[in-house]
């Protein structure tokens, strides 16, 4: 796990938190309950929904969304045409109903409608999935438990079955993940006993559930996503029992846990601030790259621009930019220096048989170089010595019988990119490099394929590339 970048992109004199994020048409978009306190009445809450047009630098509010009472817990998801931004309705201390808001383009949303069919469950993280909505909900009035609901158009919805019902476990949250295989993964909160979380397993068409209590956490406002096979999770997370939720003496932390054999293991902790006012996790993979999310939380931990403002009462949103396990392409064929000052000018697809450049094979580094770009860089600084011109990079890449793959790069000078003979990239690259800079999305040969990569040494300055190729999502 990398974290390439933290931001906060609110800061207010209101309470935001409870969060929800998805890419949707190229743009990023976050989702946030804004009110007056943490449990703010009647008109005090409503759903902001922020897009950033830049991959989460800058941001502008396209929707503000309101019910009749307090509106929070927000979420969002897509059908690929449509955005779907969800909220519950609270009142008196009991959430009511559930509903939502629809954008086709970002810019035009209907107004908050309530949902039909779901009496007092929260639909608390709808999903959708080869033509149809799915959501785990929870009950606000009678018996305690989760269900299962379906939807046709994602307003009318039908409750399936039961999932989970316990009084003493007060099951209730569901994070929900959908992967284009069928296969679908949940985190189930419960609030009774020692808010131990259930994680639950199913596939399409999901009648039946397998479910794994994770007795080795104490968590609330639960989050979850799949990387290759890896699960991960985060949550307000309570290392301290016993503890009770907001005590003076609560310790509490945002935290990101990988689930190996139904145990956790604590991989980083996210700016969460003394005060266990925090996490409520939106999770969004991006689009080119299933390896990179953009994780949205509330926290307290920076302060207010306004001094008279209460930090701890006043979260903001933040949203971090994360690269989970990969697996970079570890060797490649660097050539001998083309020394030349008119940099990508002159770079060709080169032709390693025709003996006009010596290529020789260049290993990442098992540790990475102190101090310096580290682990699975292609470092090639003792083939440019400090001069201007141009390295190539070339890697023969078997990709199985896929169509469509993603090629991740990284490099700190100008570069050119051939796939299979085509040039298909070309632009300026960051010092120092940093992974995943650049993602395309090209079309495969089943079996081999062939990368190329020409790297400007910006007059001696630059080392390098990092490479991944994997699989296109849902190809």
């Amino acid at each position: 796990m990398k974290v390439l970048s933290i931001r906060r992109i609110t800061n207010d004199r209101r309470h935001n938190a409870f969060t929800g994020a998805r890419w949707f048409k190229g743009d990023l978009f976050v989702a946030y309950r804004q009110g007056n306190d943490h449990n703010g009445r009647d008109w005090q809450g409503r759903i902001v929904v922020l897009r950033s047009r830049d991959a989460g630098i800058t941001w502008d509010t396209v929707a503000v969304l309101r019910a009749e009472a307090d509106t929070r817990d927000a979420s969002l998801y897509t059908d690929g045409s449509r955005l779907y931004a969800v909220a519950a309705e609270e009142h008196s201390n009991e959430k009511i109903r559930s509903g939502g808001a629809v954008t086709e383009d970002g810019d035009q949303w209907t107004s908050w409608q309530p949902y039909e069919g779901t009496g007092a469950f929260v639909l608390w993280r709808p999903v959708w999935y080869d033509g149809k909505h799915y959501c785990a909900g929870f009950n606000t009035s009678g018996t305690k438990g989760v269900h299962w609901f379906e939807s046709e158009d994602g307003r009318r919805w039908e409750d399936v079955r039961i999932i989970h019902e316990s009084e003493i476990e007060d099951p209730n949250e569901c994070y929900l993940e959908i992967l284009p295989d069928g296969t679908a993964t949940m985190l189930m909160r419960c609030d009774g006993l020692q808010k131990h979380p259930y994680l639950c397993r199913s596939q399409y068409p999901f009648t039946s559930w397998n479910m794994q209590q994770l007795q080795d956490i104490r968590m609330t406002g639960p989050a979850l996503w799949t990387v290759d096979d890896r699960t991960y999770i985060c949550a307000r997370w309570d290392p301290m029992d016993p503890c009770l939720e907001f005590e003076e003496d609560c310790v509490a932390h945002t935290g990101i846990f990988r689930v190996v054999d139904d145990k956790t293991y604590l991989i980083c902790v996210l700016p969460s601030g003394p005060h266990p006012d925090h996490s409520y996790m939106g999770v969004a993979r991006w689009p080119d790259n299933s390896h990179r999310f953009s994780l949205s939380f509330y926290s307290n931990v920076i302060a207010n621009d306004d001094p008279a403002i209460d930090q701890w009462t006043n979260p903001d949103i933040y949203v971090a930019d994360v690269l989970f396990g990969a697996d970079f392409i570890d060797e490649m064929l660097v050539s001998d220096l083309v020394e030349t000052d008119r940099g990508l000018e002159l770079a060709a697809l080169p032709d390693p048989e025709a003996g006009d450049l010596d290529f020789r094979p260049v290993h990442i580094p098992e540790l990475g170089p102190p101090a310096a770009v580290g682990q699975n860089f292609i470092d090639a600084e003792t083939i440019i010595a400090g001069r201007a011109g141009l390295v190539y990079f070339l890697k023969d890449i078997d990709v199985g019988p896929w169509d469509d793959v993603h090629v991740h790069l990284g490099y700190d000078g100008p570069v050119k990119v051939w796939w299979n003979g085509t040039e298909v990239f070309s632009g300026p690259g960051t010092s120092p490099a940093k992974q995943d800079t650049t993602s395309l999305h090209l079309k495969s040969m089943h079996g081999m394929n062939h990368l190329v990569v020409a790297l400007d040494t910006r007059d001696g300055e630059a080392r390098g590339i990092f490479a991944r190729c994997e699989r296109a999502w849902g190809a």
